[in-house]
């Protein structure tokens, strides 16, 4: 009996992960608003409970939620967009290098092949991301200033205060977060994904998803990772988000010179313990149903 061939659909793997990551945005809120709060807090060190007290004791709990709002646009579009790209970009790649194959297996080599999707892919989604992220930043920290009725509202504030220019002005730092972050994501999930699946006794790896287990320990592992490696990034660009370019010039330079010298060269590790845990925890919402329907109308890199 032959296999069936995989059907190659990424737009169904795109709208269920973004379905799925739109879901883990949700969830995961309180702890992205925890973590911003620990960022821009300048006094001390902050960890996930104090971070948490910080915000529940002195405003209440419900500003734990403070700019829910952005989670449609700033997550099922931004991932679903991401996939979709990746996906695209994955099939046409492994076509180029069909020319590599053994036998009818594909080439190891196959599994670098996410070190130049994975950023390219992401540099096609942070375009719909930056605006709304932007805008959740500043609605987080819950400050006068900053205290935007709405997501559109909130754009036409910025827009005429500041110029529409500044909801894009953190381009070069996110890009640099989010391609080192996604790359090495996609990067080590795919390596763990191969080693977990080779060792299978049925050596088919075609239309075999991970089981949730694996799955699970797989996305908590390369997230975990990931979200370490790129802390530091992440600290500058949320005190870079919270500076008024109406009031103050925008400089990266002098943004980390000031934490340096005020703050020391802990303050780039401030948030670390809540970034690692709310992006582990909020990747296994999308990561199992992105393997999922993957396995059923993804491309698999290497046999």
């Amino acid at each position: 009996m032959t296999e069936k061939p995989q059907q190659f659909n990424p737009i169904l793997i795109a709208f269920y992960s973004g379905l799925a990551s739109l879901v883990g945005d949700m969830v995961m809120f309180p702890f992205d608003t925890i973590g911003t709060r620990i960022k821009a807090h300048k006094s001390k060190f902050l960890g996930m409970r104090q971070g948490y007290d910080l915000i529940v004791k002195n405003e209440g709990f419900k500003y734990l939620f403070k700019g829910f709002s952005t989670t449609v646009m700033g997550s099922f579009i931004p991932y679903g967009s991401y996939f979709l790209a990746y996906e695209y970009m994955n099939y046409y790649a492994i076509k180029l290098t069909k020319g590599l194959e053994k036998d009818g297996e594909k080439s190891k080599l196959n599994l670098l092949i996410p070190l130049i999707t994975s950023p390219l892919a992401e540099a096609v989604s942070v375009i719909t991301y930056i605006p709304f992220d932007t805008l959740r930043t500043r609605m987080q920290m819950n400050v006068p200033e900053y205290n935007y009725k709405g997501i559109y509202s909130g754009l036409i504030e910025i827009s005429q205060k500041e110029g529409w220019i500044r909801l894009f002005q953190a381009s070069h730092l996110y890009m640099a977060s989010v391609v080192v972050y996604t790359t090495f994501q996609m990067w080590f999930y795919e390596l763990l994904r191969y080693q977990i699946l080779r060792r299978r006794s049925d050596q088919k790896l075609h239309n075999q998803p991970l089981a949730i287990h694996q799955s699970i320990i797989a996305t908590m592992i390369s997230t975990a990772l990931a979200a370490a490696i790129v802390n530091p990034v992440d600290f500058i660009i949320t005190r870079y988000q919270l500076v008024d370019s109406s009031q103050q010039q925008l400089s990266v330079k002098v943004l980390v010179q000031e934490a340096w010298r005020q703050e020391g060269k802990k303050a780039f590790l401030k948030g670390l313990g809540t970034r690692v845990f709310q992006c582990s925890i909020f990747s296994i919402f999308y990561f199992p149903v992105y393997d999922h329907f993957k396995s059923k109308y993804g491309i698999t890199l290497a046999d």
